[in-house]
């Protein structure tokens, strides 16, 4: 008699929690704060505090708490309406329960598992030193057996008792996850962030500037080994070497960095890294900077200043000078990963677009596979989306335009693809391999992947042309400044392929540097080395402003008129190891001074020497030969890191 009550009773020892709006939610949303949000955190947290405060961070933590609470909520709302339609069908109440929370913890449960196993590869990375690269056919290998694993559990019955054990565990964090969320709440209103193009700076009356239209026109990623813009051997780029044949072309231009945040702040300044502090790849300027810059400076003459962007590190919201432009747009595209990164730039204060956006890890690995033939950040969409705006014009302009391309994935468009390359090989992005290091054994590997970049070079040069056709033809190319360059090169060789990380050899910081000044007609080569970090004075000087008070570089408008350049030394670094809250300790900083280049790693006190004239590519290291050399070069780097050093602490030693 006893047997009867206890076999009823164990079925429901599985029974699921009532899937109401309020449980889905705090279900969801204790999933969201608790489990996920700090692994996506710790995965970055050296690189956050490196640059921000914690009570900025503490800031940053609270806003992603509110804004986890959207998800959250439309997960129960669905759930809810998903719940409502089977009841209508005639379900079950068993199975509309079920089936309202696995609408709702299959979404958190996979970010939650992804990010977990996405920062438990990337501390195996750290603590072996291995690369440990996960292909996107890896990614997608992952995700299938995550999904076979669900499909087991569903067909042995075996879910809903997992959930019937999970869903109490995660109701019971609901108090912790609601408490943290009022605070999050509560601090957010105290301290406000930040909302895109709040308190822009006054606009000059109109006709306070009669100066030329300035188009400055950045192609990421773009090796000036590879491009061959100057002079009249073979290049990749014959629409940029016939701009330049009316323009003055360096052929010594180097990049003040090896990717893109610190080198398109010095863009924006004309300070070098180590001044402005936008280092790492999340990383913001300097508060002091950030009003420093060249929009701002023109706006106040009277210019109108716009930035259309498709690398969000290199946009204005991402470096915080976003006040001193007109409009500061991301440039329209297909890529799903990029809508959500897009939607946080609304608080560009923060750090969210580059972390919180890991809730859709899948939506990268979807774009692999939604464009794997053409590349969903095409240049026309960054050039296209700038005529209405140049139409619109009553004053004056300055254009940033930043196009994508040649920048991984490296997706000619047709009329570039397989005139390097033949068809059979490195078709899709699926199949092409990530940045990082490599064995010696996959170079082959390597050099294919280099011949789809000069593709994607020729796809670059031929929408660039496009353009300048469109200037041309609407009257404002000839009477305008125009300045085209890049903000790193590529490595396909050294055992590392693609940018960033330590290296500063010549393919990754050379790079193009063609400027047109109005009216020019005949073109000129200059062979001194230049920086990055004089492209900002430059474009003052010719526009007639004062000189950008922030700014390492110099002006370069004599070169442009004929006159000789005075030799002066020129600067690059990879600082993505150095705190702005310790003494400068660590990094790679390169001196280029005439034909000799020395490269320091400063953690280890280890410098290279090359001798640029003999071995333009620097690959063979002549310091043992040359001790003065090295001497008088290590003895200049050093006083400018001291410099560095002493700015640094007025700075951030404060905080």
């Amino acid at each position: 008699m006893s047997a009867t009550p206890q076999a009823s009773a164990a079925p429901s020892s599985h029974a699921l929690p009532d899937a109401t709006i309020g449980n889905g939610f705090s279900a969801a949303f204790a999933s969201l704060a608790i489990l996920w949000m700090p692994w996506a955190l710790l995965k970055q947290i050296d690189a956050f505090l490196a640059f921000q405060t914690v009570p900025e961070l503490l800031r940053d933590v609270a806003l992603a708490l509110i804004l986890l609470a959207v998800p959250a909520l439309g997960l129960s709302l669905l759930a809810a309406g998903v719940r409502r339609l089977v009841a209508l069908a005639g379900a079950c109440a068993s199975l509309q329960r079920g089936l309202a929370w696995f609408i709702v913890l299959l979404p958190v449960g996979w970010v939650c598992l992804w990010q977990f196993g996405s920062a438990s590869l990337a501390w195996l990375r750290q603590a072996t030193g291995a690369s440990l690269l996960l292909s996107s056919q890896g990614r997608i290998g992952a995700a299938l057996v995550l999904f076979t694993l669900l499909v087991l559990l569903v067909r042995k019955g075996r879910l809903q008792r997992l959930f019937a054990r999970i869903i109490p565990t995660l109701l019971g964090l609901r108090g912790p996850a609601l408490l943290a969320l009022a605070l999050a709440v509560g601090a957010t209103l105290w301290h406000p962030p930040r909302l895109l193009h709040a308190g822009e700076v006054p606009i000059a009356p109109e006709g306070a500037v009669a100066g030329p239209d300035i188009f400055l026109i950045t192609i990421d990623t773009l090796s000036a080994q590879e491009a061959a813009v100057c002079g009249d051997g073979p290049t990749l780029m014959p629409r940029l070497r016939a701009f330049a044949q009316r323009a003055s072309c360096f052929d010594r231009h180097y990049a003040s960095a090896n990717f893109t945040t610190p080198s398109t702040s010095t863009l924006e300044t004309g300070a070098l890294p180590w001044s402005h502090w936008g280092v790492q790849i999340v990383a913001k300027m300097a508060p002091a900077l950030q009003d420093q810059n060249l929009a701002r400076a023109l706006r106040s003459r009277g210019y109108e200043a716009h930035s259309i962007n498709a690398n969000l590190m290199a946009s204005p919201r991402h470096h915080g000078s976003f006040t001193g432009y007109d409009s500061d747009v991301i440039s329209p595209s297909p890529s799903l990963g990029l809508k959500p990164r897009r939607w946080l730039t609304l608080f560009p204060d923060t750090t969210l677009p580059f972390w919180l956006s890991s809730l859709v890890p899948f939506m990268d690995t979807l774009d692999v596979y939604l464009h794997g033939e053409h590349s969903p950040f095409a240049p026309e969409f960054t050039y296209d989306a700038a005529l209405p705006t140049l139409q619109a014009a009553r004053r004056p302009v300055f254009m940033w335009l930043h196009t994508l391309p040649p920048h991984d994935p490296y997706l000619p468009p047709p009329g570039a693809k397989y005139k390097l390359l033949p068809p059979g090989e490195l078709e899709r992005w699926s199949q092409m391999r990530g940045m990082g290091t490599y064995p010696t054994e996959l170079q082959p590997l390597i050099d294919k992947h280099r011949l789809r970049y000069g593709e994607s070079i020729i796809g670059a040069d031929e929408a660039l042309g496009r353009f300048l056709d469109e200037l041309e033809r609407q009257g404002r190319l000839d009477r305008a400044l125009v300045v085209i360059t890049s903000d790193h090169g590529e490595s396909f060789e050294r055992g590392f392929m693609g940018h960033a990380g330590d290296l500063l050899h010549e393919s990754v910081v050379r790079v193009p540097l063609v400027i047109k000044l109005p009216g020019q007609l005949h073109g000129r080569v200059v062979t001194a080395p230049v920086s990055l970090a004089d492209v900002a004075p430059t474009i003052a000087d010719v526009a007639g402003i004062k000189p950008l008070g922030a700014a390492d570089g110099r002006s370069l408008k004599p070169a442009l008129t004929g006159a000789e350049l005075p030799a002066q030394p020129v600067f690059t670094m990879a600082m993505e190891r150095q705190s702005r809250f310790h003494p400068l300790r660590a990094g790679h900083y390169a001196v280029i001074d005439g034909p000799h280049k020395l490269v320091l790693d400063l953690a280890t006190q280890k410098s290279e020497l090359y001798d640029l004239a003999a071995d333009p590519a620097g690959q063979q290291d002549v310091s043992a030969r040359d001790p003065d050399t090295v001497k008088r070069l290590r003895a200049l780097l050093d006083a400018e890191l001291a410099r560095a050093e002493q700015r640094r602490a007025e700075q951030f030693d404060r905080r």
